[in-house]
């Protein structure tokens, strides 16, 4: 255990992980106040906003895979010292991201209720979940923009700028959200809509603080467009190999949108306490997102140095790590989860739903964020986005939504029972899958060389 978990680990890995995982709290807090003050509005409008706001999941993730992919990159090209190849990755980030942003956010503001009319058969949720989907749908620009600038800064260890932005995002969208909901400081009350005002304005504010601080401090955002967008024999050999993680992450959260719109049939109050869960879990999230992005950039940063019994050693410290944590933060899960529940302003049928999902979380914490260490903190960071692909997808195909779709819909089994038992069966295979590839040692696979080639 001292070797894995000496002095030299926790000097590279806290003051990597600590700032990223409160630019991920804070990045989170979105949504908590968003829920919270939607809670307060009406149980209607927070479930609307929840279904709603699978939209933006969707670009959240599809961003994610993206970037995941220029972090295979970058996290191995920092450790090589190679700026060029760093600037190239970025460019292929915006190339790759923004038009797919635009595109989003048109099929959003143009086709509002038809998107409702597939996760929801509520009429009352469709109109609320409409009206607040026809104006955040113009972040969804602003949100590519701002993942792919984080993850350079982040991957390059310029961790603070990222966390300096996303604490003054997340204060707007606090005030902002007061503001617009309920109708205060002279302005109207506007519910849903006003939280989407809300999220449209504040989530531009994020990629502008980076862009403007960084041209200011002259770090490796404020560099030539000339050599940022210098592609020509780069962009397919990155694609070549971020491809994987890319339809990994998009295909993932496709199936996502598909389990959800599974429990958006059965019941608003369920799915009310399945939201009031979901928004507990994305804070307790953001400590696992700060030592994973720790861990992508560390294994990487070694792997692109040449080192790769070092990039193992802190793997398997990582993975350690991971259920160590999932203790701890179950217990305080278990201990505050009743007067957690408590300040969402629900009926009490989802306040019963939100504690006994909680419950289970608690208690299986560790075990599900084990998949998404090894997958995104390792594989990736290793050069391998393969195993992730063919592992995530296969689940969620082959057993999530299979389970899903047959226990909620088709037999009509109790909410909380088919949504265990799907989790369950989640968490199981993908640990069984990832524990057994990890051991074999073959998701080491540098990417280095690409960068230094391209010209």
């Amino acid at each position: 255990m001292k070797q894995l978990f000496g002095k030299a680990f926790f000097k590279e890995m806290l003051p990597l992980a600590i700032p990223i995982a409160l630019q991920n709290l804070l990045m989170a807090s979105f949504r908590l106040i968003d829920m919270l003050m939607l809670g307060q509005y009406s149980g209607d409008a927070m479930a609307a906003v929840d279904l709603a706001s699978q939209t933006s999941f969707l670009v959240d993730l599809i961003s994610f895979g993206v970037s995941s992919g220029c972090a295979v990159f970058l996290a191995q090209y920092h450790g090589a010292n190679n700026r060029e190849g760093i600037l190239r990755v970025m460019g292929c980030g915006l190339v790759s991201l923004v038009p797919l942003g635009l595109l989003v956010m048109i099929v959003a503001l143009s086709f509002p209720e038809a998107i409702m009319r597939l996760l929801t058969d509520d009429a009352r949720l469709r109109e609320i979940g409409v009206s607040y989907l026809s104006v955040a749908a113009y972040s969804y620009l602003f949100i590519v923009v701002n993942m792919v600038l984080s993850t350079v800064l982040r991957s390059t260890e310029h961790v603070r700028l990222p966390l300096i932005a996303s604490s003054i995002s997340a204060a707007a969208n606090a005030a902002l959200n007061y503001m617009l909901i309920f109708g205060k400081l002279g302005f109207p009350a506007l519910g849903a809509r006003g939280a989407g005002i809300a999220t449209a304005i504040s989530s531009a504010l994020g990629p502008l603080i980076l862009l403007s601080v960084s041209l200011i401090r002259k770090n490796v955002l404020a560099s030539s467009p000339r050599l940022i967008f210098r592609l020509k024999g780069f962009f397919l050999p990155f694609w070549k190999r971020s491809l994987p993680a890319f339809l990994n992450e998009t295909l993932w959260s496709a199936s996502i949108v598909v389990v959800n719109a599974i429990f958006g049939h059965m019941g608003a109050d369920n799915y009310a306490g399945l939201s009031t869960v979901r928004t507990i879990e994305n804070l307790v999230f953001v400590f696992f997102v700060g030592v994973c992005h720790a861990c992508n950039i560390l294994v990487g940063k070694h792997i692109g140095a040449g080192d790769e019994p070092g990039a193992k050693r802190i793997a398997s410290s990582f993975l350690v790590l991971t259920p160590a944590m999932g203790l701890l933060l179950g217990s305080i899960v278990l201990m505050l989860r009743g007067p957690v529940v408590d300040l969402f302003q629900i009926s009490d049928t989802s306040k019963s739903v939100a504690r006994a999902l909680l419950l289970m979380y608690a208690f299986e914490i560790g075990l599900r964020n084990i998949p998404y260490i090894a997958v995104v903190g390792i594989f990736r960071a290793g050069g391998d986005t393969r195993i992730g692909f063919f592992g995530d997808l296969g689940v969620q195909y082959l057993v999530v939504i299979p389970v899903a779709a047959l226990l909620g819909l088709v037999l009509k089994l109790p909410f909380v029972t088919t949504f265990i038992v799907m989790q369950l069966c989640d968490d199981l295979a993908k640990n069984l899958i990832y524990l057994i590839y990890y051991r074999k040692d073959k998701w080491i696979k540098p990417v280095a060389r690409i960068g230094i080639d391209a010209n």
